[in-house]
């Protein structure tokens, strides 16, 4: 799964909803208990897209355009949500599970990276080596 993460704002969530007019999965705020029972240190806005797990290329890119489709256009959107929020992260981050015995790959194309400069967002992706019988 992908997440877009807007984090480390001073403000109410809500307020990255009516910026972006994007709708989150989930939003925290500093001082509520987070899904592990610890109180949050911070704000935060994620919008999650695709599997659970992905486990290839392909469902990356699946989930990242998904998000992209939802960013096009909003350049303006997240120039206003700096200047009024200041977020310390605005990106896409996620997991990619995978055999050790297999070779997975990840790409980004001149499209892609143009949405994510254009609004100003990064990108980063854990990698994870599972066994096959987890999979």
């Amino acid at each position: 799964m992908l997440h877009l993460a807007v984090t480390g704002f001073e403000g109410d969530p809500d307020e990255v909803t009516a910026i972006l007019g994007l709708n989150p999965t989930l939003t925290g705020r500093r001082g509520e208990p987070s899904r592990s029972g610890r109180l949050r240190t911070f704000n935060g806005w994620w919008m999650a897209k695709g599997e659970e797990r992905l486990t290839d290329g392909r469902e990356h890119n699946d989930a990242l355009d998904q998000i992209l489709a939802t960013l096009d256009g909003r350049a303006e959107q997240f120039a206003r949500l700096r200047q009024t929020l200041s977020p310390t992260q605005v990106t896409i981050y996620g997991g990619l599970y995978h055999r050790p015995d297999e070779q997975c790959g990840i790409w980004l194309d001149p499209a892609q990276m143009k949405v994510l400069v254009d609004c100003g967002v990064g990108w980063g992706l854990d990698i994870f080596e599972v066994d096959p019988n987890d999979m």
